[in-house]
């Protein structure tokens, strides 16, 4: 017997049905006719999977007065209350599908499968209809897991749509006028939303995956709750352009043809690849000098770059770069050319400083010596035209001989007159000329 009818006549709840009058647990079938004491058991195929008014009927007729309603089985979540009740297990004085011939009164139990109990009957919902009062209705029937999934779509000729019901799921099942289902099911409203906050993604943008596009796309569209994750690529090639979209959650196919309609203020991310944070090693830095190097690195966008000598006895290789190391190892030893814009850069070179300033103290002192040299030369022979220019003048000693002419020192000598005395003049000695330079008491 169906229980008593809610929501007028939307929602039916199945109670504990008897099919037939119970006396003491037994079913007393009245035969009219002949009372025989034995009846021919009707055959498993007969009964298996039958609904059990028909099963119990079947029995009747045959003639059997001891049957049991023993054992409802309810495990249905769905289907129809006149197609539920189906026959599993039929136990003949206890043993499963008996065959032949028994006593009329054996004692039979029967197995069959019923609605669970939460289970109710729906019929006449607001399917299609309003998502609202379709909610309405399935939360008075008893379920509480209620998704409502919306199907968006953009304002401009959807009106009529707004808050209409699409599809009606509960379970895995559609809905069915008509038909019982568990409360314990899951339930999906499907429905339609056409608010005037709703915007179509630009999908034109999305083909050329340029982050530049589609970020000005999407800010003329008008969303509102964009999020941008730059991600480090070393590839110089993809800087700019769109790795994934996640809206709402959930990754956008950037190949989909599909209008994506979202509200305005749908969370939306977009990871895009980026190449700022690096930069290439420049070119022809082998052969350039120090100074260039750090000019060509500075341009390169390389920002940490110092630089280490090396001394060398090897003047021919002042000034030289030796080797550059980019984080540690020396650079042309490896093949890469991309690092990070703060990787350090340190170029090493060669300096023959200390060299070439002992070479150039030799050389001054070798100067200075050959430039002394050529002073006294020119003095001696300044000293020598000048003694001979001083004998001609001299004509009080003309008839004394120039070797008799002898200054003990140089006070006798500036005495006489004659100092200074130069070398190869009567008086001169060496004993007078201390400096060796051939001038004596100068």
């Amino acid at each position: 017997m169906l229980g008593k009818i809610k929501n007028q006549g939307k929602i039916r709840k199945i109670f504990n049905r008897k099919t037939a009058t119970v006396a003491g647990g037994l079913l007393v079938a009245s035969v009219a006719g002949i009372q025989l004491t034995t009846a021919e058991l009707p055959a498993k195929e007969q009964v298996y999977g039958q609904p059990i008014e028909k099963v119990l009927q079947i029995y009747k007729e045959a003639g059997f007065e001891n049957i049991k309603e023993s054992l409802k089985i309810a495990d249905l979540e769905y289907g129809k209350i006149d197609e539920s009740s189906k026959v599993e297990v039929v136990l003949v004085d206890g043993e499963e599908w008996k065959e032949g011939t028994a006593s009329k009164n054996v004692p039979i139990s029967i197995s069959y499968h019923a609605p669970k109990d939460d289970a109710v009957e729906l019929s006449n919902l607001s399917y299609p209809g309003n998502v609202t009062e379709l909610e309405k209705e399935l939360t008075e029937a008893g379920f509480d897991n209620i998704e409502l999934s919306s199907v968006m779509l953009l304002a401009d000729g959807n009106n009529d749509k707004h808050d209409q019901v699409e599809n009606l799921e509960i379970g895995p099942y559609s809905y069915q006028n008509g038909y019982f289902y568990s409360t314990s099911l899951p339930v999906k409203v499907t429905y339609f939303d056409a608010s005037k906050d709703n915007l179509k993604f630009p999908q034109d943008t999305l083909e050329t995956k340029n982050k530049a596009d589609l970020e000005k796309s999407l800010t003329e569209v008008g969303f509102t709750q964009v999020k941008w994750d730059k991600i480090e690529e070393k590839d110089k090639s993809k800087h700019g352009t769109i790795r994934d979209i996640t809206v709402d959650g959930e990754k956008l196919r950037l190949d989909t043809k599909k209008d994506i309609i979202l509200k305005k203020a749908t969370p939306i991310v977009i990871s895009y690849y980026d190449f700022s944070n690096f930069a290439e090693v420049p070119k022809n830095i082998s052969n350039a000098t120090v100074e260039k190097n750090k000019e060509l690195f500075t341009a390169a966008g390389f920002t940490q770059i110092s630089e280490v000598a090396t001394e060398t006895d090897d003047i021919s290789k002042n000034g030289q770069v030796s080797v550059i190391e980019i984080d540690g190892k020396a650079w042309d030893s490896q093949k890469d050319t991309v690092y990070k814009k703060n990787s350090k850069v340190v170029i090493k070179y060669w300096n023959a400083e200390k060299a070439i300033a002992e070479k150039a103290r030799k050389e001054e002192e070798e100067r200075q010596a050959a430039e002394a040299k050529r002073i006294a030369e020119e003095r001696a022979a300044a000293q020598a035209q000048a003694a001979a220019q001083s004998q001609g003048q001299i004509h009080g000693f003309a008839q004394a001989p120039a070797s008799n002419v002898y200054y003990p020192n140089c006070k006798a000598a500036r005495a006489a007159g004659a100092a200074p005395v130069y070398q190869g003049q009567p008086g001169y000695g060496s004993h007078l000329d201390r400096d060796g330079d051939g001038i004596g008491c100068e």
